[in-house]
């Protein structure tokens, strides 16, 4: 279902695709293998999750996005969960490079933590 909505979207002229926010290297990995016959771009969303209550709620209520319950835990054992979200941030950064084009950072009202985010 989801290659035939991606077909139909590059038929009728989708030059790049944007994801949703992606937390899970293998998941971008099967999509990524998924449309590599289609040869369009794609941009990963990385969130900024800011506490273990943001990322349950993603879990709960947005369809499509779903975070390990392992980067939940490192939110919740965090003596500062902005930091270590931003520290997961920088880590999917990473990862998202290798397997698309870019990354759309969205941290939703902290955008001055976007450096720190992308800090080699």
């Amino acid at each position: 279902l989801m290659f035939q909505k991606v077909t139909k979207k590059v038929d009728s002229g989708a030059r790049f695709f944007q994801t949703q926010a992606v937390f899970d290297r293998q998941v971008l990995e099967r999509f990524m293998e998924a449309i590599e016959p289609m040869q369009v771009p794609v941009i990963a969303g990385v969130l900024l999750v800011r506490s273990a209550n943001m990322a349950r709620f993603l879990n709960d209520n947005i369809p499509g996005v779903q975070m390990p319950q392992a980067l939940v835990e490192r939110l919740e054992n965090a003596a500062d969960p902005m930091a270590e979200g931003i520290e997961i941030a920088r880590e999917t950064v990473a990862w998202a490079r290798e397997l698309c084009q870019g990354v759309h950072l969205m941290t939703l009202g902290h955008e001055d933590k976007i450096p720190a985010i992308l800090k080699d």
